[in-house]
């Protein structure tokens, strides 16, 4: 079992899985003084770099890992191999590159983003804030379905000339997605996205506005990052509500992406941001 006792192969994929750890569990790491455990070339391999290197897995897994003694000496192996590698690549000058130079860059704005956010929100994201949250947004804990066309429009002007068209007596809604709807895939489905259910990976203001419409509806412009979009419920099942404990996790997940929303637009507000817009529009 998983759970019960990692392989070396697995042990090798969660090391390099490490590279995108999670900033909730670098903080688990402990701060205290390194203890040598190993050395290549003079540079020392300490209980520290196992740690770090089991840092994709759980408390458990990693009590599990480290009792077995091929295990223990399989890490220390794979340390060593990735220690003679990345020495390797410096008498090669690869630490040189400007492609290592952006990739550290990037991991360093990745690690600092999640220890800020870890540092500021944590204490927030209780079981009781949880199960608050969840009774304010019950609505949106369920199965229901809908059935939704849509219309996506770069500007508000020409989204409300199209909405005002779609709205008319016998429109043919898809007739005009066909025409007007910047979406790429709009030439093929002719803008009927299918039937979507409050999981659907859809931004919040779109399933929002869409669930909160009735069959037959035809709602906008909702702006989102992608442009105005025109909507058209052409039809709805109305579910059952789930209970806290079936979506406990994912109730959790919603209030952090909460409070990482209200804390990025602080910053935003206090800082001076522009935008190239030519520039981002020759991307």
């Amino acid at each position: 079992m998983i759970t019960e006792m990692m392989t070396p192969m697995m042990i090798k994929m969660k090391k390099m899985n490490c590279l995108g750890m999670s900033i909730g569990i670098i903080l688990t790491l402990s701060s205290a003084h390194a203890t040598e455990i190993a050395k290549v070339n003079n540079r020392p391999i300490t209980d520290r770099d196992v740690q770090m290197s089991l840092s994709g897995f759980n408390e458990g897994q990693r009590k599990n890992v480290l009792s077995d003694a091929n295990s223990r000496r399989e890490i220390v192996s794979n340390i060593i191999d990735q220690e003679l590698l990345t020495q390797e690549g410096e008498k090669q000058k690869l630490d040189q590159d400007q492609d290592y130079k952006d990739a550290l860059n990037g991991f360093r704005k990745q690690y600092l983003s999640s220890k800020l956010l870890q540092k500021n929100l944590a204490s927030k994201l209780t079981d009781s804030a949880a199960k608050k949250y969840y009774e304010s947004h019950k609505m949106n804990y369920s199965t229901d379905q809908i059935q939704v066309q849509h219309i996506l429009i770069a500007d508000e002007a020409k989204a409300l000339e199209v909405l005002k068209k779609a709205q008319a007596p016998n429109a043919d809604f898809q007739e005009l997605a066909e025409k007007f709807s910047k979406d790429p895939s709009a030439k093929n489905n002719r803008g009927d996205i299918g039937v979507i259910t409050r999981d659907s990976p859809f931004v919040a203001e779109f399933k929002n506005a869409a669930f909160e419409s009735k069959k037959g509806e035809i709602v906008g412009p909702i702006k989102t990052l992608y442009g105005y979009h025109i909507i058209k419920v052409v039809d709805k099942k109305i579910g059952k509500p789930l209970e806290y404990d079936e979506v406990e996790l994912k109730v959790k997940n919603d209030l952090r992406q909460e409070f990482v929303q209200v804390y990025v637009a602080q910053l935003r507000k206090a800082a001076k941001v522009s935008i190239d817009e030519k520039a981002v529009g020759k991307l």
